[in-house]
């Protein structure tokens, strides 16, 4: 590539400067080039703009900060984004969630180095996950709650797997309740809930899918029955591992830190996301290996809504 060593030069210097004020003139000149010649090559290039991969990268940095416990307010500053308005939105644009989601549910490391080759597989396309769209209908998820506190709740969250970290006879709590709900069929949910980030609390649950009504009449004293309003999902299958619970930390980063930002779609915060678990995660299929679904709760971007919209119209 004719440019990559000046491109590799700026991506370089931008990295070093990521909290400072940084302007198109200004790296332009690091690069050597006049302002207007070098933003047509960048922006042709890595397939986005200058100030918008500048933004884009502040922001991967600030995600790495948030997940590790940052307030939102000062990773707005640390940042120079001004407001935290400001910040959220900028945020909530290019990733597809808010920036309160990090904390929840990322186990980041700090950003890469910016190779540019890779950079621009990233912005014009690459290699990406592949999930499945599906409409859920509406079911029933009943199981046994309980109370949990951490000081990194972001950890137990970020793995509906929890039940493989905390002193639970989850094949007791099981048999009880696929022998109460005999019509359904098999399925489990885990999914964490009422999160307290400041007590760092929240009460997690691994409950029986009841998708056949008829079966919720068998609920039992001490048994929380939780609805999942249904709808459109992202569905996400972890690849076969014997260690799913490694596969399941991963597959959650990659679908807020890559897939998200480069859909559609954006995370529907007016919903549960939950892991779905059949007969794949018992190690019956695969040679033994275990294999669950993550289930994000997605929406159409108001941008990609009004396209459709207009497509429709014309």
């Amino acid at each position: 590539m004719r440019y990559a060593q000046t491109l590799q030069s700026a991506l370089d210097y931008i990295d070093a400067h990521i909290k400072d004020e940084l302007n198109a003139p200004k790296i332009a000149e690091e690069a050597g080039y006049s302002a207007f010649h070098f933003s047509r090559v960048f922006t042709s290039s890595i397939g986005v703009s200058v100030m918008n991969y500048v933004t884009w990268r502040k922001l991967q940095y600030a995600a790495c900060d948030l997940a590790r416990g940052m307030k939102v307010i000062d990773a707005a500053m640390e940042y120079g984004f001004g407001t935290h308005a400001g910040f959220t939105k900028a945020f909530t644009h290019w990733f597809g969630f808010p920036p309160s989601l990090c904390k929840l549910r990322l186990t980041v490391r700090p950003p890469s180095h910016p190779d540019v080759r890779s950079i621009i597989n990233k912005f014009y396309g690459g290699k990406k996950m592949q999930p499945h769209i599906y409409e859920f209908t509406p079911f029933a998820a009943v199981g046994y709650p309980s109370r949990h506190k951490s000081d990194n709740i972001k950890e137990n969250v970020n793995a509906p797997t929890f039940w493989h970290e905390i002193n639970m006879d989850y094949g007791t709590i099981l048999n009880k309740l696929y022998d109460a709900f005999t019509l359904s069929k098999h399925f489990e949910i885990c999914m964490c809930y009422d999160i307290d980030e400041a007590a760092g609390e929240f009460t997690y649950i691994l409950a029986r899918g009841v998708d056949v009504p008829e079966d919720l009449k068998n609920i039992q004293p001490g048994m929380t029955q939780i609805d999942v309003a249904g709808g459109l999902y992202a569905v996400f299958s972890t690849p076969p591992s014997e260690n799913f619970i490694k596969e399941a930390q991963e597959t959650w980063n990659e679908i807020f830190l890559n897939w998200l930002p480069q859909s559609e779609f954006e995370y529907d915060d007016t919903r549960r996301d939950f892991s779905y678990h059949d007969h794949r995660d018992h190690g019956w299929y695969f040679g033994g290996k275990e294999q669950i679904d993550i289930c994000i709760p997605i929406r159409q971007r108001e941008e990609e809504m009004r396209k459709s919209q207009l497509r429709m119209e014309s």
